[in-house]
């Protein structure tokens, strides 16, 4: 496929999206793919869901959690955030938390829900929370939300968040990803008013309307769902290896073939030259959510933004889903190298290796980068987070592999990360350690210069 737009365009096309971005087999790993040290599977997740004829959800969500850290906990800490990500509306109601038949206390502020426990839970054991809700989706809301009668949930449910001396939980912030989850199992049973497209985390098969089912998944951080109305779709199945390309795009759409080839060509060169993809299907919705979710991404309606978009969700699948980060501490960690992923892959398929990262210069150049990619979410303005992290910290490792071997040695350092990493949760040392170990000689000018010490 040839470029469609000018350099020009594109960049005015990426600054305005700059702006607008926030507002818009078994599929389980062999125990082989599991370091010794990974990310162990807290949670198990048990829960039913039924819409009503009035669109609202009713939701039994139960919760088994294990204490894997070496302290008792007094607490458990969950975000749920349908809330916060309308207007803190009242888009979902509590009805009652309990654990074996006894109702606990609790608090939900900014998103965080705070679990009181009868009696400590010990380090090793594990205990069972059932919270039961209601949850009524909104039009055109931000990431939960529902379009005529397709129904987008995203972040519906509690998660568990993440223990390191103490839980790690910030208030929810809409200009990035302000909760950290870890990998866990789910058993999810619908039952619908009307047939419905199913499109999950979850492997859900040929695309057939159903109105009941449960959904079996493995080893995911958070489990999405969308319910598409059948008349609103086309749909395309593609393999590439050993994992099936699901692609849904709207009925009137002409771009049902561009999106699918473009999808395999990304996902199989990310496999190809990253590492294995450890599950059996992926499914990409062009309904312009532009977001990744484990084994399913919202990507763009307009053929203009696919490569630039419908690539870096793609490869967030590495850089997100399969090795993990806390988003809000070092958003860089998956956003960051997704883009150059994503640069990587566009240089590859336009045949110069500098063209696919327009878009990377295009966020920089659109106000000016903080001087270190480690902040806080809440550290960041809008702007400036995109022209640090998708802009700067790309480019900067660009220019660093242009002089290492080019795109060529960036692959293969990505490999080893990948291979070293997967399925664990990396934090800012050990980036800094494996680069470090990684090359010959002393890293710490370059890394130091956009890594705080």
């Amino acid at each position: 496929m040839k470029r469609t737009l000018g350099i020009v365009l594109l960049t005015a096309i990426i600054i305005i999206l700059i702006h607008s971005y926030i507002q818009i087999h078994s599929n389980e790993p062999t125990d082989e793919m599991l370091n010794d040290d990974a990310l162990s599977k807290s949670t198990n997740h048990a829960i039913d869901l039924e819409m009503t004829e009035a669109g609202t959800f009713r939701i039994s969500a139960e919760v088994m959690v294990k204490n894997d850290s070496q302290e008792s906990w007094s607490d458990m800490a969950f975000f749920f955030v349908p809330n916060e990500m309308n207007s803190k509306s009242n888009v979902a109601e509590v009805n009652s938390i309990s654990s074996a038949g006894h109702q606990m206390d609790y608090e939900l502020n900014n998103g965080v829900l705070f679990i009181e426990l009868d009696s400590e839970l010990l380090p090793g054991k594990q205990q069972t929370i059932l919270v039961e809700y209601s949850l009524t989706v909104p039009e055109d809301g931000l990431r939960l939300t529902r379009s005529e009668n397709n129904i987008y949930l995203a972040h519906w449910y509690p998660m568990l968040a993440e223990y390191d001396t103490g839980w790690q939980v910030n208030a929810y912030d809409p200009k990035g990803e302000s909760y950290e989850t870890g990998y866990g199992d789910y058993a999810i049973t619908y039952r619908l008013p009307d047939e419905y497209l199913i499109t999950t985390s979850a492997p859900d098969g040929p695309a057939q309307a159903s109105s009941s089912g449960t959904l079996i998944g493995k080893t995911i951080k958070d489990f999405y769902a969308a319910f598409l109305n059948p008349a609103d779709w086309q749909v395309t199945e593609r393999k590439s290896g050993e994992t099936e390309l699901r692609v849904f795009v709207p009925a009137e759409s002409a771009i049902l073939e561009e999106t699918a080839e473009l999808s395999v060509e990304a996902f199989a060169f990310f496999e190809q030259n990253i590492g294995d993809y450890p599950f059996a299907e992926l499914d990409l919705i062009a309904n312009d959510g532009y977001m990744e979710y484990p084994n399913i991404v919202e990507v763009p309606m307009d053929e203009a933004l696919l490569d630039s978009i419908l690539v870096h969700e793609i490869a967030h699948q590495w850089f997100y889903y399969l090795v993990s980060n806390d988003p809000y501490e070092n958003a860089w960690l998956d956003e960051s190298l997704t883009e150059f992923s994503t640069g990587l892959f566009l240089s590859d398929y336009y045949g110069d290796e500098d063209s696919g990262f327009q878009t990377a210069q295009a966020y920089k150049a659109s106000t000016t980068p903080k001087p270190y990619a480690d902040l806080a979410l809440d550290e960041f303005d809008t702007a400036a987070y995109y022209a640090t992290i998708y802009g700067e910290v790309p480019l900067l490792m660009k220019g660093f592999f242009d002089q290492q071997g080019g795109n060529e040695a960036a692959l293969e350092f990505l490999a080893a990360y990948y291979e070293e990493f997967q399925f664990r949760r990396v934090t800012k040392q050990q980036f800094r350690d494996f680069f470090e170990g990684y090359f010959e000689g002393d890293q710490q000018e370059f890394l130091n210069s956009w890594l705080q010490t």
